[in-house]
């Protein structure tokens, strides 16, 4: 069963010491019994002490974030945008195939222009928004998060895609273990028996849910820990556990809207991430995983603040070159163009409630100014990208 553990050394008794938070029990299985790691409820001890500093500055970097807010004004220049990069970052750990231009490209429905190697990809990518806006419409809602909203985000997760056969919504009551081998006795990581699961994560919950002194973003750090630690779903579990803490730090007051993910800090030191993890469960390095935890949540904030710079950038310079038209239209449809950088006509008048001819006329004119670029190389049924916008959306930010 692979999973994120995938490379570690094989699980032994002898690789956990005193400081383990937790303890190694048996779990039987129908080939036989064999070690599981169970760990202790939240919270642990630990020494805040040289995190001092990297949390400082994460909380600085979350306070710029949340200052581009006056100037972005309309908040899905940056919520559209980058929920569709966390999905897709999220299951690239996971081994999926996909593209954000995939992704656009399904949501219009142009599955033709995506490659036949990543049309389940594609749709897990998509399964991945469908659970995330599900959780965060609950945490708007002012509702607590609870073993039936994971639940409910894992079906959404897991449905009608790999990992469908795992019971998609419901906790395991099998044992899964972490590796690259079909074999529980050559696996990586071994999480609790599954008659432990319900209290294990009730109890993950509840201090999820309460009020404590420690800061919300180490909070989160032990949260996301302690999920992936129980894996208490067959498949699927570390996207839901990202997932989880996306809804935290919307839950948390973080921000004042979903601007910021973590799975692209993560997609690219897939090999750190794992190697923390495990750490924590081996050896008790809590604060070595939240230094790594608060490194991203500082990173990706930092790196939100130059995109949505760098787009309302763009969308200024746009309004400045089209809001002399005779027509408002254009300029309309320009502005939409940074919330949903794929279209086609039809598309196009519908945003605009106007004819097809109009809408036609439009995007020749954006076409002719460079502004959309046609995909298909078809004379019929086009359909258009916002080049610019999509640059700056999609490439890594050391390339803008």
């Amino acid at each position: 069963m692979a999973g994120i553990f995938v490379g570690i050394p094989l699980m032994e008794r002898d690789d956990f010491d005193e400081a383990a938070p937790g303890e190694i029990i048996p779990t039987t299985t129908s080939k036989g019994t064999y070690s599981a790691f169970r760990p202790d409820p939240l919270p642990p001890s630990i020494n805040t002490e040289q995190l001092i500093t990297p949390l400082a500055e994460a909380t600085q970097a979350l306070g710029r974030l949340h200052g581009i807010g006056p100037r972005v004004g309309s908040r899905e220049i940056l919520i559209e945008p980058f929920i569709r990069k966390e999905a897709l970052e999220s299951s690239q750990i996971e081994g999926t195939h996909a593209t954000l231009s995939d992704i656009y490209a399904y949501e219009a429905g142009q599955e033709a222009l995506i490659g036949e190697d990543r049309q389940q990809g594609t749709q897990e990518v998509v399964n991945y928004l469908y659970a995330l806006t599900h959780g965060l419409d609950a945490i708007t809602a002012g509702d607590p998060i609870t073993v039936e909203l994971l639940c409910e985000m894992h079906d959404r997760l897991l449905s009608g895609v790999r990992g469908d056969e795992a019971d998609p919504g419901e906790l395991r009551t099998t044992q899964n273990f972490i590796g690259s081998t079909p074999y529980i006795q050559d696996a990586r990581y071994v999480p609790p028996p599954p008659n432990e699961i319900p209290d294990l994560l009730e109890d993950l919950l509840e201090y999820a849910n309460q009020e404590t002194n420690l800061h919300p973003l180490l909070r989160i750090g032990l949260i996301h820990y302690q999920f992936e630690t129980i894996l208490p779903f067959l498949d699927g579990n570390g996207r839901l556990g990202r997932l989880l803490i996306s809804l935290l730090l919307q839950r948390d007051g973080l921000l004042p809207e979903p601007y910021l993910y973590l799975s692209s800090y993560f997609n690219a030191r897939r090999s750190a991430y794992v190697d923390h993890l495990l750490a924590v469960s081996q050896h008790g390095e809590w604060e070595e995983w939240l230094l790594f935890f608060l490194r991203g949540v500082q990173s990706q904030a930092d790196e939100a603040h130059q995109r949505a710079n760098l787009l309302v950038d763009l969308r200024e310079d746009y309004q400045q070159r089209y809001q002399n038209e005779r027509s408002m239209n254009i300029l309309e449809l320009v502005m939409r163009l940074f919330e949903d950088p794929y279209l086609d006509v039809n598309t196009a008048a519908e945003w605009l409630d106007v004819e097809y001819s109009t809408a036609n006329r439009l995007i020749g004119q954006l076409e002719d100014d460079r502004i959309l670029e046609e995909l298909t190389g078809k004379d019929r049924n086009r359909f258009y990208r916002a080049s610019e916008v999509f640059k700056i959306i999609n490439k890594p930010i050391d390339q803008l």
